[in-house]
């Protein structure tokens, strides 16, 4: 398929850059604002796409607490503008969305599509709003959630656990908050295969989990991080697990809770593993440090 048909809103944030590496049409907000109208017109006639990836979110959970109204300006009434458009115009969109629509649950009962949501967050009812909006534009769409996206920048959750594990002989890590480690690239990868069917008219569910196989809590994730630091002769810390109370964060995040990827895997296969590209990532952030970045 022609990738370059395929057009990426916010195509500067990790996601979106990723999917613009794999030939996708991926624009910044310069190219395409979806808070505007004329904007997204503009950009429909110049690049005329076959499909829409909206990958535009406010994603900092904490400082949305706060900032509520351009949380949903942007996570909301945005994605309803641009759902509305692609409907319009016979475009189907794949909508990013988050395993932040749900509420605590039990990491052994992964939590499926048709699942009753129940936010917690201004962020995850802000994408819940969203995912609402895409629904009801009556478009051919496609809902994607996700959990837990990584690369080996230092803003990322091993670039973060490197950075604070430096020069600490311990540390605290909550046990009870749950995702699948998800490769931007690789979950880039499966969002074009997706992208794919929406291209060729295939009947694709109009919501899908994606991740990778073996779920894991925040705790076990950070053990694998630092065994891969440790080898590479990086930060080490004892490791001492933990409850999210312990963490006065802001926003309150699902507990237990694991996305149910079942069927998205039997319809486009499973994407590989976290710990693979776990580790690379390790490699690389500290290569950066030794380099002096």
């Amino acid at each position: 398929m022609i990738h370059s048909k395929i057009l990426v809103a916010g195509g500067m944030g990790k996601l979106g850059s990723a999917l613009g590496r794999l030939g996708a049409n991926a624009l910044g907000r310069n190219a395409m604002d979806i808070m505007r109208a004329d904007s997204i017109h503009a950009a429909f006639s110049k690049y005329d796409p076959d499909v829409v990836i909206n990958c535009t979110a406010y994603t900092n959970v904490d400082q949305a607490e706060t900032d509520a109204e351009n949380v949903f300006a942007l996570n909301h009434t945005a994605t309803k503008l641009l759902a509305e458009i692609c409907a319009a115009n016979d475009l189907p969109i794949l909508h990013i969305s988050t395993d932040c629509v749900f509420g605590d649950r039990d990491p052994s009962s992964p939590v499926t599509e048709t699942s009753p949501t129940d936010p917690l967050s201004v962020y995850g009812k802000s994408k819940h709003q969203g995912e609402m909006a895409v629904q009801a534009a009556s478009g051919v769409h496609c809902i994607a959630r996700v959990s837990w996206l990584f690369n080996d920048g230092h803003d990322s959750f091993i670039g973060k656990m490197l950075n604070i594990a430096q020069g600490r002989d311990a540390m605290q890590i909550v046990d009870d908050a749950y995702g699948r480690p998800t490769e931007v690239t690789a979950l880039a990868v499966q969002l074009l295969a997706l992208a794919e069917r929406l291209q060729r008219g295939e009947q694709t569910p109009t919501i899908l989990h994606l991740g990778p196989a073996d779920p894991v809590s925040r705790f076990e994730w950070a053990e694998a991080i630092f065994a891969a630091s440790a080898a590479l002769g990086g930060p080490s810390p004892d490791l001492t697990p933990c409850s999210s109370d312990v963490f006065k964060e802001p926003a309150r995040r699902p507990r237990g809770l694991v996305l149910d990827t079942t069927l998205a895997d039997s319809l486009i296969g499973p994407a590989p593993n976290w710990q693979m590209a776990s580790n690379k990532a390790v490699a690389n952030i500290l290569s950066k440090k030794g380099d002096g970045a």
